[in-house]
């Protein structure tokens, strides 16, 4: 077996070599984070998340599985639009927004395809089986943390992982493996200084202090974990946001500078980037089953992307879209009938 060093330069060179930008190694133990997910959840602050209760297996990956020695964290780039173009000029030219991560392909099927491939690569390394165990996103672990810890950036005041040369806009993957490697140094400067722009700028007010999140008024959560009814008051501030939202990452100074993706991994599609939602609603309606295929859209379900459309149409404040809104108000579906009365009497107040 090749000595333990050159194992963690090669297994981080498979990883960079098979399209990953970054790569940080820590050891498996119990996070420091435990504490403070314990509080978050205590709060409520999870929501209707109920998978992230389970606090121990969360903060420490020997709870997967007890023989795991290290984590290997990685990311990979997925901006594919300049600083320029985002969702508050989108909404200033009367234009939906889908968090760019969502404008294209599913990345889980993407990264996980990446994966598979750097697991057998690694396992070819050793003489003996090894376990190597890969997450995209879905594992019960605190990427955020483990991704620190490996020295990959700092939890920003938005909660995002920040990395001074790719800013925060990278998918975070984890590979677990039970073998001893070299350790990075974690990161151990924040970066944020006294800058506030994210707490700030969040519409609903849902950063309730510096990198802790209320779930429950974010609009990432709103529009994609939430299935049900969105009160007026909470709606009525998710603004031009069709899915997830990008308001956070867009005003963070280092994402100003943050490298754009020329290689476009999620394969963007034009009717999603900054869509006219009198257009998407009706191909959502008449072509749902070809919209869906490989996008990450689908987990929110046609009627959840309605009801979101909907209420942008509301949060627009423009008359014309009182025909479409008065068509829903006879809808089948309580939410939607429900959405589009909210919407109507937000426009309609704008015009009296």
């Amino acid at each position: 077996m090749k000595k333990e060093p050159d194992l963690t330069s090669e297994i981080k060179e498979i990883i960079l070599s098979n399209g990953f930008d970054t790569v940080g190694v820590s050891q498996a133990c119990e996070l420091e984070d435990s504490f403070f997910l314990a509080n978050w959840i205590q709060k409520d602050y999870h929501g209707n998340m109920k998978y992230m209760e389970d606090v121990k297996k969360r903060s420490d990956v020997r709870e997967i599985d007890s023989n795991f020695k290290s984590v290997i964290s990685c990311t990979l780039n997925y901006n594919i639009l300049d600083s320029d173009q985002n969702s508050i000029k989108a909404n200033e030219n009367g234009m939906g927004w889908i968090s760019r991560y969502a404008v294209g392909d599913d990345y889980h099927k993407i990264i996980e395809k990446k994966l598979k491939k750097i697991g057998l690569l690694i396992r070819e390394l050793y003489a003996e089986k090894v376990n190597v165990r890969a997450y995209v996103d879905t594992g019960p672990l605190l990427e955020r943390a483990y991704g620190s810890k490996s020295g990959l950036g700092w939890v920003g005041k938005n909660s995002c992982l920040i990395n001074r040369g790719q800013g925060s806009w990278f998918f975070l993957s984890n590979i677990l493996i039970d073998q001893e490697l070299r350790y990075d140094d974690p990161s151990s400067k924040d970066f944020c200084g006294s800058c506030t722009l994210c707490i700030d700028s969040c519409p609903t007010d849902a950063i309730v202090q510096e990198k802790v999140v209320d779930s429950r008024k974010c609009i990432s959560y709103l529009t994609i974990e939430n299935k049900n009814y969105i009160e007026d008051s909470l709606a009525s501030k998710i603004e031009n946001n069709i899915y997830g939202c990008d308001i956070c990452q867009e005003v963070c100074p280092w994402n100003k500078k943050a490298v754009i993706d020329i290689s476009k991994i999620i394969n963007p599609k034009n009717i999603l980037v900054e869509p006219d939602v009198a257009s998407l609603i009706t191909i959502i309606e008449e072509d749902w089953d070809n919209l869906k295929i490989k996008s990450p859209l689908k987990r929110v379900k046609k009627d959840g992307l309605i009801r979101n459309i909907l209420i942008v149409m509301g949060n627009s404040r423009n008359k014309k879209y009182l025909s479409i809104l008065e068509k829903y108000l006879e809808s089948e579906n309580l939410i939607h009938s429900m959405t589009a009365n909210d919407s109507i009497k937000r426009i309609r107040s704008n015009l009296s």
